[in-house]
Parts: structure tokens; C-alpha cells; sequence
């Protein structure tokens, strides 16, 4: 299922004030095959090749890193205008906000770059529901993925 998110109403983007041991930054061009590597050893060929045309396009991906090492990543119009995602935490960096941070630090970009809505396709809803306002997309499965080559 696909869900819109307002940009416009943005409130829900500040990032937490707490301290975190990491940072969420944008990867610069020598560290591409290193956070692409990383995404197809924890996630999948699928998510590398989208987090790839983000950083690509107009370097739409995020990281989340702890010293020198990368706790997760996320990434908007990888996939087409407008789609936030992938999203993806590793496990041992879950449940420490990595995730909430990335998906704010991407949607803040979204909105800087003039999207007013980005659309979050997701079985996750739950987990988006605890931070962000959704509004399902009737209609939306099997949505932009539905002939995608395996």
C-alpha cells in the first residue's frame, strides 16, 4: 500500500534534540560503493540498485553512521519523483531512533527541494504511523512495483 505524507505540514519533521552517537549525512562520491555494498549485504540487490539512481540523480540517500560505520540509509526518488524509500536500519542499530532520523532527514530534503507530499509505499505502516500523519492512496497495490523484474 502506497501513503501520502504533507510536507507542507512539517511540524512532525524536527529531528529529536537528544544526543545521538550517530550522525545522518549524505554520502559524498567516494563512499558509494561502500554504502552500496553495505545495503546488499544487509537488505537486498533491489534496495542497492534504488539507493543507487538516488545518489546518482541528485544524491537523494542518507546515512546514518557511527564513527566510521554505517547504521542504516534512506533515500527518496530512487524509485520515481516523489517515493521516500528504501528505508533500511541494520540490526544492530535498531530500536536506537536510526530509523525515525533518516526517514526525517529525508523528508525535510523533500520538502526543501519543493515536494509538498512524498509517497511512502510500505507494509510497515505501523512503524510510520508512530511519527508521521499517513493518508492511504486507495488504489495503490500492487502500485509502481507490480511488473518489476525479479
Amino acid at each position: 500500500m502506497d501513503y501520502l505524507v504533507k510536507l507542507y505540514e512539517n511540524a512532525f519533521l524536527e529531528i529529536p534534540s537528544e544526543k545521538n552517537s550517530f550522525i545522518v549525512r549524505k554520502p559524498i562520491g567516494p563512499e558509494k560503493g561502500a554504502v552500496i555494498r553495505w545495503i546488499l549485504q544487509n537488505f537486498n540487490e533491489h534496495w542497492a540498485s534504488e539507493a543507487e539512481v538516488a545518489f546518482l540523480k541528485c544524491n537523494s540517500l542518507f546515512i546514518a553512521v557511527e564513527g566510521k560505520k554505517i547504521l542504516g540509509f534512506a533515500c527518496y526518488d530512487g524509485t520515481a519523483k516523489g517515493y521516500f524509500g528504501p528505508l533500511g536500519v541494520g540490526d544492530d542499530a535498531r530500536g536506537k531512533g536510526v530509523g525515525e532520523a533518516l526517514v526525517k532527514a529525508a523528508l525535510i530534503s523533500m520538502s526543501r527541494v519543493g515536494y509538498a507530499y512524498a509517497i511512502i509505499p510500505t507494509g510497515k505502516e505501523s512503524y510510520y504511523r508512530r511519527f508521521l500523519e499517513l493518508i492511504e492512496i486507495l488504489g495503490s497495490e500492487p502500485g509502481i512495483y507490480r511488473d518489476m523484474l525479479d
